[in-house]
């Protein structure tokens, strides 16, 4: 288990999107179904809150300005806490990429609010 696993606030969803409008708009929609939002424009950001806050989900948009960025987060993520649920978004195909593997799910944009939210009250139940 993780060290990090001891220190989870219930329902915390870490949000990283580098479009500051979707940003806003996923954490709105979010905390109205009593999410806790972690939000970060940068991967090096969503890193720090993560190993700040703990928490038991991130939901991160594959491109952060690049695929690249999406995938070492995605990657960086699960080296620092291995439980910690992801969940993808994102607007195009899919790489063909072993961080792919570390991904519990994906959702292409657009994606129906109520398919996400529970994809998310799973997730963040499981943990």
């Amino acid at each position: 288990m993780s060290a990090a696993r001891d220190h989870r606030p219930s329902r915390a969803i870490l949000v990283v999107e580098d479009d500051e409008d979707q940003l806003n708009i996923r954490t709105l929609l979010l905390s109205r179904f009593g999410f806790e939002i972690l939000p970060a424009t940068h991967p090096r950001q969503a890193l720090a809150l993560a190993r700040s806050r703990h928490p038991q989900c991130a939901l991160i948009d594959l491109r952060l300005p690049t695929v690249e960025d999406g995938l070492a987060l995605i990657s960086e993520l699960k080296q620092w806490d291995s439980l910690i649920r992801i969940i993808l978004l994102t607007g195009s195909q899919l790489p063909d990429a072993q961080e792919l593997q570390l991904v519990d799910a994906v959702f292409h944009k657009p994606v129906a609010s109520r398919d996400l939210i529970e994809k998310l009250q799973s997730a963040v139940n499981a943990t």
